[in-house]
């Protein structure tokens, strides 16, 4: 702010002390009172809409405080939480919300953002075959299809992108990701049925000028990564970012003729702009474009040679996206806790897939634009967003000589309303109403609550309804490693599901501002309607149809995180999730969904993060298999996977100008025996390489170095 730019009381200012919920309101005059008793310095946090949130540290004896609020971007949410290591949960938030933060993110090589997940037991990721390298994630026990994906608060790598989109985020340009349970906010959209993960990029106006991240491993996988942030001038900055990544070393460890991973080959480049001016306006924009190119299958295969042929099996997958978004947010003067907002993005995406004697084609044009009008109701205890959104989908797919194609106008219009008593209670309730062009109308009811129940306790509840369009091919890309047949037994419908859940969360004080959080959840997500894949009925055929029965999912977590001594945390938790649907006529445990996990992370830092010691430990549970009791003998799995228990540890070392780290993943060197059956006749009828439950790759060391110009 300039010296000579004059200020005004700002009334409504929500003002708390960190890490309590003991807070207060300005009033007309912007004047404020609020207790402190205890006996050391101490953080008071100010918020307000509109305007860039702040915290004053202050002595247990000052008794006043003067502050000017700067103006703030509104095009992104705020959130104010004290960090617990690498990631914590927002003590604000009627969601629950768990932020893994740009430390966290380092913990592990994090190459991309399928690798950001092994410190969280929320989500679970694995491959989706044995062939194609493709992983996919799943939480409250369901695909990950069922989580809406953003970027930024915008929706990000739907539909045909889903198959190897994780692939596609490259971990070193991530500055935080956002993982929400449950039933979101109406304002992102209708598609969310189990949670939301929001991924936040590096910003222009924060970012360092320059930053390199390069990494190899042991297996013959290298990346670079190279960001820049440019400021161009007082009002604009830009940032750019660039990825490229190869693997060209084949492995087959276990001897059956088949690599373990493709190989692989991606270059991704993104530009984004920010404007930001004094006024009352600001703009964000940007565009990405990335090429990727997989393949695997038999050792001996040559695609010029064998495409097309009986002479090897392979797998050849190319994939391109372009993307760009817009962001525009109009601030009030005189009334800052009013705002206009409007956020867009078009993606183009195209796949060429060949999966043995099979061909794949997949193209999606996508359009999103979503206008948002925020203001108070007498004060900003009372606030409400409204506004509309529109979406275009036009999906179009081959599977050999087989057409799907889809085409989708999604008008929608919104309201939410939220109450907040910053000592006690906060409340989100929000309507969606939307209009498919093939599916109809769609309602969209949400709430959340949060209720304080002391200083150190507080009890989240909420519920709401989730739909979604299924793309059965491209999200079953891994059933296209197999002899099986899909088979459309009737017309599908639109899914349809209610989630309902409760956390209960517990801080103790340590001392020397240390804690123990004990958190616990509770959600279930019950089907009205879901797309049943079903690969039971027949090992030779995968047969779709709408649910006809019962289809839910119970989902249990126990979560505790402690710092014993100053820099060194743990985490400890537990998961069980109870998954079943009605397959083939008879309700039974959904396949190749884990049924419990449990997690250690320990993390230790010296002063300053010079030296940091990561480790993590992960329990998986048993897994039911599909049924393979109609092959012959040797080709017959068992009813369950066993359970099995992986390592993986990473030690860093800090420089002035540069970091370097060294680890290992999975260090107990485990890995699941025979992952494709009959891979001896990959053209016979019971050749299937989906049948992945378990890590694919053994024991492997990495190291790389971080370089950042101030």
């Amino acid at each position: 702010m300039s010296e000579n730019q004059e200020t005004s009381p700002l009334p409504f200012v929500n003002v708390y002390w960190s890490g309590t919920s003991h807070g207060t309101v300005t009033d007309e005059n912007g004047e404020f009172t609020i207790s402190w008793h205890g006996s050391e310095e101490h953080a008071l946090v100010f918020s307000f809409v509109g305007f860039a949130p702040d915290t004053i540290w202050l002595p247990a004896d000052k008794n006043e405080v003067n502050l000017v609020m700067a103006a703030g971007d509104q095009i992104d949410e705020v959130s104010i939480a004290k960090r617990m290591g690498g990631s914590y949960i927002s003590k604000l938030k009627p969601i629950k919300t768990e932020f893994i933060t740009g430390a966290g993110l380092q913990k592990l090589p994090c190459c991309n953002l399928s690798e950001s997940f092994e410190n969280s037991a929320t989500i679970d990721v694995g491959y989706a075959d044995a062939v194609t390298g493709a992983k996919h994630i799943k939480m409250l026990g369901l695909a990950g299809v069922y989580s809406q994906m953003l970027f930024e608060n915008i929706p990000y790598l739907r539909g045909l992108e889903s198959a190897f989109g994780l692939n596609y985020v490259p971990g070193p340009w991530m500055e935080s990701i956002q993982i929400s349970k449950g039933a979101a906010s109406v304002i992102n959209g209708y598609e969310s049925t189990t949670g939301q993960i929001n991924i936040e990029y590096k910003k222009p106006e924060k970012g360092a000028p320059l930053f390199v991240n390069l990494f190899a491993n042991s297996i013959g996988r290298a990346e670079s990564n190279v960001t820049s942030a440019i400021k161009v001038n007082d009002k604009w900055s830009t940032m750019f970012l660039v990825h490229g990544s190869s693997m060209n070393n084949k492995l087959d460890r276990n001897e059956d003729g088949f690599m373990d991973i493709p190989l692989n080959r991606q270059v991704n480049v993104f530009n984004r702009w920010k404007y930001n001016p004094e006024g009352n306006v600001r703009l964000q924009f940007g565009f990405s474009v990335m090429d990727e190119q997989r393949d695997g299958g038999q050792l001996d295969f040559d695609y010029d040679r064998d495409q097309g042929t009986t002479n090897a099996y392979g797998i050849n997958v190319n994939s391109r996206k372009y993307n760009g978004f817009g962001k525009v947010g109009v601030l009030f003067p005189n009334k800052p806790y009013q705002s206009i907002g409007f956020q867009m993005s078009a993606t183009y995406f195209e796949q060429d897939g060949l999966f043995g004697p099979d061909q794949y084609t997949g193209k999606q044009n996508s359009l999103y634009s979503n206008l948002i009008y925020q203001g108070i109701i007498g004060n900003t205890n009372h606030m409400f967003s409204t506004g509309a959104s529109f979406l275009y989908d036009d999906f179009r797919e081959t599977l050999n000589t087989s057409l799907r194609n889809r085409r989708e106008w999604v008008p929608g219009i919104f309201g939410q309303y939220t109450y907040t008593s910053p000592e006690k209670f906060n409340g989100i309730a929000g309507l969606r109403v939307d209009h498919n062009s093939v599916y109809g109308l769609l309602i969209t009811p949400r709430l959340h609550m949060r209720y304080m129940i002391d200083a150190n306790t507080s009890l989240r509840a909420s519920a709401g309804r989730g739909y979604r369009s299924a793309n059965v091919l491209s999200e079953n890309l891994g059933l296209l490693a197999s002899s099986r047949t899909f088979y459309f037994t009737e017309s599908l419908e639109m899914e349809k599901a209610w989630n309902y859940g409760m956390n209960l969360t517990r801080e103790w004080s340590l001392g020397s501002e240390k804690e123990l959080i004990f958190s616990v959840d509770l959600y279930r997500t019950d089907f009205q309607n879901q797309v049943i894949v079903d690969r039971d009925q027949d090992v030779s055929g995968v047969y779709v149809y709408n649910l006809s029965g019962k289809s839910y999912s119970n989902n249990f977590q126990a979560e505790i995180t402690v710092e014993p001594i100053e820099r060194f945390d743990i985490t400890l938790a537990y998961r069980f999730s109870d998954v079943n649907s009605t397959i083939n006529g008879e309700l039974v445990e959904v396949p190749l969904t884990s049924r419990y996990k449990g997690l250690l992370s320990l993390s230790y830092a010296t002063p300053f993060r010079k030296w940091a010691f990561d480790f993590t430990g992960q329990l998986n549970g048993q897994t039911r298999l599909p049924d393979t009791r109609m092959n012959p003998p040797e080709y017959q799995l068992g009813q369950y996977s066993p359970q099995y228990f992986i390592l993986h540890a990473q030690v860093s070392k800090r420089f002035k100008w540069f970091e370097i780290y060294a680890g290992g993943e999975n260090l107990t060197d485990f890995i699941q025996e025979d992952p494709i059956l009959a891979p001896d006749d990959p053209f016979g009828q019971y050749f299937d390489a989906s049948m992945v439950w378990g890590p694919l790759l053994g024991r492997r060391f990495y190291a790389g170095i971080r370089y950042t110009l101030k």
